[in-house]
């Protein structure tokens, strides 16, 4: 009997002990886990003024060499997620775009390299991108390492290179380039230009 009174002694201290300690414990496990993402964090952080409620115009690269205005401008928003580890730009809703694109940009520091991952509702393709700035403060990617080009009919296929230019907190462009030979050269394709909605230049 004394031994199961001082089992259950032990038992109910031990027990204490652990309440006691569990909310410490998760509190500097939480903040070791943290600190793992603190370098992607920082590196997202550049991404900052992306951040917001847009007014999109687009252009389209014509085969005259000319760009050309698309009629219909819409209204797209770009939002920080898991407390700033990646960037989403939601898909702009119908009818102002035939097509709608997800996209999600994040920093994979164990490769020192930024991932860009898009996902249409029209081909139904999941591409992935990577890249990073460039000597002239731009950042860039292309899908040419994961080899996700786009297939035409023909069996041609082009590879694409997105670079996002952030002009000031209130202007920012996505230019579109294209590749038919592996990224040996590239032709214009399409130009998102970004206006923040409710800006005086708006």
């Amino acid at each position: 009997m004394q031994n199961k009174t001082l089992k259950a002694g032990f038992l109910a201290v031990s027990t204490g002990l652990l309440i006691a300690l569990t909310p410490a414990s998760f509190a500097q496990d939480e903040a070791v886990r943290r600190s793992w993402g603190e370098e992607a964090r920082q590196e997202m952080a550049q991404l900052a003024p992306l951040a917001g409620d847009w007014v999109v115009t687009e252009q389209d690269y014509g085969q005259d060499g000319n760009w050309h205005t698309a009629e219909t401008r819409y209204r797209e928003t770009t939002r920080f997620l898991l407390d700033g580890m990646a960037l989403r730009i939601d898909p702009a809703e119908r009818p102002a775009k035939p097509w709608r694109l997800e996209t999600t940009i994040q920093y994979d520091q164990n490769r020192d390299v930024f991932r860009l991952v898009a996902l249409d509702d029209t081909w139904g393709n999941l591409d992935v991108f990577e890249g990073d700035f460039d000597a002239d403060g731009h950042l860039s990617v292309t899908n040419l390492r994961v080899d996700t080009p786009y297939v035409s009919p023909d069996g041609s296929r082009t590879h694409f290179r997105l670079t996002f230019i952030l002009t000031d907190n209130d202007h920012n462009s996505l230019v579109i380039e294209s590749t038919g030979d592996g990224g040996e050269t590239w032709r214009p394709f399409q130009r998102l230009d970004r206006v923040r909605f409710g800006s005086e230049a708006h």
